[in-house]
């Protein structure tokens, strides 16, 4: 299993190309957290995009792996590290406290994980089937947060908690001014994001674990 260097060099594009849109080459005329917020916000959800639905895009459309566990986690590694050079030096543009980054971070790769697991137990499959499944549950999770706040309004509920929203609409909650006052109350909801995407890759190892003991050769018989 070799490093994803073509994964990491269009990454690597995606972060500069999100950092052009969000924030830009040039600083404000007038530097101040008023003027980069926004910017951060938005980066924060382009590298929720890009997590969530570029990378198994662009994972479900190659060859079949061999090792789809491993491939999905030594991608989602190169991708953890590419993305926290990134994350962790935008709070020193905002108020956030270390404690907020870090819920963020949570919730971004814990549903990153959950659409890994989708990833990696397609990408060992023949089946054209299982990948566009695969692919629509991952767009299901970066777009969740549209259709959970269209039913909890339609339904005369309250706004639900940014972990529900998914990792785009999620973060954005959370960075958000609205979203700072109960920051600290929102850990539970992280925690499950994180235990959901245990869970995922659980019933994909089985997945992988079964469909190689069916493709199996029989003993031979003396």
């Amino acid at each position: 299993m070799t490093m994803p260097r073509g994964l990491v060099l269009l990454a690597s594009l995606w972060i500069f190309a999100s950092w052009e849109l969000s924030i830009g080459l040039r600083p404000p005329a007038i530097a101040s957290v008023a003027s980069y917020l926004p910017g951060v916000r938005l980066m924060i959800a382009c590298l929720a995009v890009g997590l969530c639905a570029a990378w198994p895009l662009l994972r479900l459309s190659g060859p079949r792996e061999r090792w789809p566990m491993l491939r999905v986690m030594v991608d989602l590694i190169a991708l953890a590290a590419l993305v926290h050079v990134v994350l962790w030096p935008l709070r020193l543009a905002t108020t956030w406290p270390p404690a907020r980054l870090a819920l963020m971070d949570l919730l971004l790769f814990g549903w990153a994980g959950v659409g890994g697991a989708f990833v990696a137990a397609a990408i060992g499959s023949p089946s054209a089937r299982a990948r566009t499944l695969a692919m629509a549950a991952c767009l299901l999770i970066t777009a969740l947060g549209l259709p959970v706040r269209l039913a909890t309004a339609s339904l005369g509920l309250p706004e639900p908690p940014p972990w529900a929203l998914g990792p785009v609409l999620g973060c954005l909650a959370l960075g958000s001014p609205e979203g700072a006052a109960d920051a600290h109350r929102q850990w539970p909801g992280a925690a499950i994001v994180a235990c959901l995407a245990a869970l995922c890759w659980g019933v994909a190892w089985r997945l992988v674990r079964s469909r190689r003991a069916q493709v199996a050769p029989l003993p031979a018989h003396g």
